[in-house]
């Protein structure tokens, strides 16, 4: 059976979800005939209990302080941040991401703070949802709605536990952005190889991007998922996405 995610089957996310007494499965998902398995798996994986308060005086401490690589760990060299082109089929695409903006349903809300995105695939767009199981090549546009707040810094994490931040693209100043209903941001992100889930994280708070960077990096090592997924739970100005990836 394919790898790929067509809807029919819920994702690990959703059953984390499911498990977390956050939102229940829909009735097709769990009768789908491996959902308890695959239950007993998300369960088995829960990391211990997430300390916030050590984990943010991690963030604050000098750089010399913070966990760093170990040697020998392969790092990806770059994923360029680019403009959304390709003549015709991109102009559609454009055209169909600004007039029908991706489902709720695959969103992550925290109060006002919301982080959305969309792809491109071979050519053609897609709406992205939790459901969606992302691929090496794929280019990624996000979307956000920020309410109040007018900056924004996001970061990303890959399965190898690569952390790197996409807005701003260089210095620590956040990102300037619209408040109110939802954007686009210009340009999008193209993924790598590197093995999956692909975990994105938007801070809304107007904290600099190394600070966001740092914290991010210290709760993806000792609480891995469920640590950023805690976070966005205990912060209105912060919104998370974790995609499957093979």
């Amino acid at each position: 059976m394919s790898r790929l995610n067509d809807g029919s089957r819920p994702s690990r996310l959703a059953i984390g979800r499911e498990l977390s007494g956050e939102a229940p499965l829909p009735a097709d998902h769990a009768a789908h005939p491996a959902t308890a398995a695959w239950r007993a798996e998300v369960a088995a994986a829960r990391p211990p209990a997430l300390d916030i308060a050590a984990l943010r005086s991690l963030a604050d401490a000098p750089s010399e302080g913070r966990p760093t690589r170990a040697a020998g760990q392969v790092v990806p060299l770059f994923r360029r941040v680019a403009p959304w082109i390709g003549g015709g089929l991109a102009l559609a695409a454009a055209l169909l991401l600004i007039v029908k903006p991706p489902p709720r349903d695959g969103i992550r809300v925290k109060g006002d703070a919301e982080l959305g995105f969309a792809v491109l695939r071979d050519g053609q767009p897609f709406e992205g949802d939790a459901a969606f199981e992302v691929r090496a090549g794929d280019r990624l546009r996000f979307s956000y709605r920020a309410g109040v707040h007018d900056t924004l810094v996001l970061v990303g994490v890959d399965g190898t536990g690569t952390v790197q931040t996409y807005w701003p693209e260089a210095g620590s100043v956040p990102f300037a952005i619209t408040p109110g209903e939802r954007q686009f941001l210009d340009g999008s992100i193209q993924l790598d190889d590197a093995p999956g889930p692909e975990i994105f994280v938007a801070s809304f708070s107007g904290a600099d991007a190394d600070v966001v960077r740092a914290e991010v990096a210290a709760i993806y090592e000792e609480s891995g998922v469920e640590g950023l997924v805690a976070l966005d739970a205990a912060r209105a100005d912060v919104a998370i996405l974790v995609l499957d990836k093979p």
